[in-house]
């Protein structure tokens, strides 16, 4: 694909969380990417390496108010990566699935406002949770899972002590993707969004040994051995899902390079995961629309 934009101010929402620092790195490695404006309720300066120094401005800021002296921080921005949450866990409640909500709202509003060109939108494997269990379960099978399917918020899962279901956090995610849509149409495409249903990336080397059936990455997990088949089930589920360092990078580059003249609306949607053999999840969506190519394959890291 053809990269028309390389955009040399970037804005990242939630740039302290474990994701968002990796997303800060990625940008800081990439020569067109003359700077980055870091938003977060809690960042510090301090909590990105010297290599930023004088390419970083750091925002403290509550997205849930669109208040100015935060918005106009998106002047002369030139693409957003929203991965910002009120609650960044999939247990949120639906109070904070609204506040999550008022985020979105609020970033692409700045984003637009400004004229963005392009907004990166971390949406959640959570909004297609449902089709992890039956009924929709059946339908599935390697690749099956493509970004065209009708969303299913909520995944359920056990997590070492309780039931959980992520509906609140899910839904949260499907309203964002439908603002995404709704302000590229409203722009006529001057704010071009990708959506990006992001699979399990986990902390620091984000070795995808560490993945339970639980969903989380330190429960207390029964050994492999001794895993039902509805745990079995799900270990499958999530290890189907994890998206490497390297196939983040991969993925955020593309999302904020590819040409959007293709993308019917301004927008598209794609599964953020890596080359999983055996998962349910496309990613051939992703080649096709975006251009993004994963490389890695959590089988290789499990043998």
């Amino acid at each position: 694909m053809t990269s028309p934009l390389l955009p040399a101010h970037v804005a990242v929402t939630g740039a302290a969380g474990q994701i968002g620092r990796k997303v800060v790195d990625i940008l800081a490695r990439q020569p067109w990417c003359r700077h980055i404006t870091a938003l977060d309720q809690r960042a510090h300066a301090a909590d990105f390496g010297p290599a930023l120094r004088g390419r970083l401005t750091v925002v403290t800021a509550d997205l849930q108010r669109a208040d100015p002296a935060w918005t106009c921080r998106f002047d002369g921005v030139d693409a957003v990566v929203h991965l910002a949450n009120r609650h960044s866990t999939p247990d949120a409640s639906w109070q904070d699935a609204l506040g999550s909500y008022d985020m979105t709202l609020n970033v692409l509003t700045a984003a637009a406002t400004h004229g963005a060109q392009r907004l990166f939108f971390a949406s959640s494997n959570h909004a297609m949770g449902g089709y992890k269990d039956p009924p929709l379960s059946g339908l599935m099978g390697p690749g099956r899972l493509t970004p065209d399917l009708e969303p299913a918020p909520g995944t359920r899962w056990f997590d070492g002590e309780r039931n959980a279901d992520s509906l609140a956090y899910g839904t949260a995610k499907v309203l964002g993707e439908r603002l995404c849509r709704a302000y590229s149409a409203i722009t006529q495409g001057r704010l071009a969004t990708v959506i990006a249903r992001i699979g399990w990336i986990l902390p620091g080397d984000n070795d995808p040994r560490a993945i339970t059936y639980s969903g989380v990455a330190f429960p207390q997990a029964p050994a492999p051995g001794q895993f039902d088949e509805p745990a079995r089930q799900a270990l499958a589920w999530f290890r189907g899902m994890w998206l490497s360092n390297a196939d983040l990078e991969r993925l955020l580059l593309a999302a904020l390079t590819a040409d959007a003249a293709p993308w019917p609306g301004a927008t598209v949607t794609v599964n953020g995961v890596s080359a999983n053999r055996g998962s349910v999840w496309d990613v051939q969506a992703g080649r096709d629309r975006l251009g993004y190519d994963p490389h890695d394959d959590v089988q290789r890291h499990l043998c």
